[in-house]
C-alpha cells in the first residue's frame, strides 16, 4: 500500500512543472554536489556515512544468533526495577528464542552439503583436466589479443602494453 503511494508521489513530482521553488531546489542540489566535489571535509563525512551504510547492510545480510532475542530481553530486564526483574513473566523473557523458519533451521546442514559439493566439483575439474583446458583457452585468447594489437598499433605503444617478459629458461 505504501509503495503505490510512494510511486504516485514520485510521478507527481516528475510531472510537476518547473517553477521558482523547483528551480531553487535544483540549484541547491547542484551547489551541494559541487561543494562536496571540492570540499575534503565534506568528502570525508560522506565517506563515513557510506561506511556506516555499508556496515548496516552487512549486518542485515549476516545470519542472526538464535539467542539474540534472549540477550536483548536480559539487557532490557536489567534496567527495570528489582520487583519487575523477578516477576514470573520475566523468567519466560530470559529464555525466549526467536522462531526460526525451516530454511534457517536447515542452514548448518545445507552449508556442510554445499561445502562437500564444492570440494567434489573442484576434484572433478582437476581429474578431468578441465582446468588445464581452461588455461590453454586463456593462453590462446591472450595470444589472439596480442596479435590483434600487434597488427593495429604502432610498435612503441605495443611494447608499452605488452612488455617483453624474460624467458623462464634464462
Amino acid at each position: 500500500m505504501n509503495t503505490t503511494n510512494d510511486t504516485n508521489r514520485c510521478r507527481n513530482m516528475e510531472k510537476r512543472p518547473v517553477g521558482f521553488w523547483n528551480g531553487l531546489r535544483l540549484r541547491l542540489t547542484e551547489q551541494l554536489n559541487d561543494h562536496v566535489a571540492h570540499c575534503p571535509r565534506c568528502q570525508r563525512r560522506l565517506a563515513m556515512v557510506n561506511r556506516v551504510e555499508l556496515a548496516l547492510t552487512l549486518v542485515k545480510t549476516q545470519p542472526l544468533n538464535v539467542g539474540l532475542l534472549a540477550q536483548a530481553n536480559n539487557k532490557a530486564l536489567d534496567v527495570l526495577k528489582h520487583s519487575l526483574r523477578n516477576a514470573p513473566k520475566s523468567a519466560a523473557l530470559r529464555i525466549a528464542k526467536a522462531d526460526l523458519n525451516r530454511l534457517e533451521k536447515m542452514r548448518p546442514g545445507l552449508e556442510r552439503i554445499l561445502n562437500v559439493a564444492a570440494c567434489v566439483f573442484v576434484v572433478l575439474i582437476i581429474k578431468t583436466g578441465m582446468s588445464h583446458s581452461l588455461l590453454d583457452y586463456q593462453e590462446q585468447g591472450e595470444a589472439v589479443i596480442k596479435n590483434y594489437y600487434a597488427r593495429n598499433l604502432d610498435s612503441q605503444l605495443f611494447d608499452e602494453i605488452f612488455p617483453e617478459t624474460p624467458s623462464p629458461s634464462a
